[in-house]
């Protein structure tokens, strides 16, 4: 879905999509940010990463170790500062701060990729339940904001037992409150 469309029309929403996040009230509350470096097939969060540590907020991004998401604080996006992950993604190194959202300065803005999401909150991920696991383990249940291109967005994705649901999903040209607020309390 995301590969189908030309490098043009995901650059031409990028743009749309940050503006949308950045005019939120979510990001204006936000103390802290746990994005991601996105892959090129993704949308692009380099804006939204910019934009967190220019306005002081507290920088979040993963990093793959031992087949899970640790989540590190980011004081620089210098691309010296970061390494390849198992995947090709940028990744904070090693020996970065670990960050636990327990210890957060809340309320926390979780950027969340995903290849499809639905008006539920359900998202579709690459297939290795990453984020679901990381997700769950933060009890990331408020916050939480699938960025999708425009064609992302389906009337449904498969959701199982172990996915877990986000509370909004954005794109260029709207901000869907997920139709979620019932399971919120089953995901803790």
């Amino acid at each position: 879905m995301r590969r189908a469309l030309p490098p043009a029309a995901r650059a031409a929403q990028h743009d749309g999509l940050a503006a949308r996040i950045l005019a939120s009230d979510l990001w204006h509350a936000a103390r802290t940010v746990v994005a991601y470096m996105a892959l090129p097939d993704e949308v692009a969060t380099g804006a939204l990463l910019d934009a967190a540590l220019a306005h002081g907020k507290t920088l979040v991004l993963p990093a793959v170790r031992a087949g899970e998401i640790v989540w590190h604080r980011v004081p620089t996006l210098d691309p010296a500062w970061f390494v390849r992950g198992p995947f090709g993604i940028l990744e904070p190194p090693p020996g970065a701060p670990v960050w636990h959202a327990a210890t957060a300065a809340t309320p926390c803005l979780w950027l969340v990729p995903g290849v499809a999401f639905d008006r539920a909150g359900h998202r579709l991920g690459r297939g290795g339940g990453y984020y679901d696991r990381a997700l769950r383990a933060a009890q990331a249940t408020r916050g939480t904001v699938g960025l999708a291109y425009r064609e992302q967005l389906c009337a449904g994705v498969p959701a199982g037992a172990l996915d877990w649901s986000l509370e909004f999903v954005a794109t260029p040209d709207q901000l869907v409150v997920a139709a979620l607020s019932h399971k919120i309390e089953e995901q803790q």
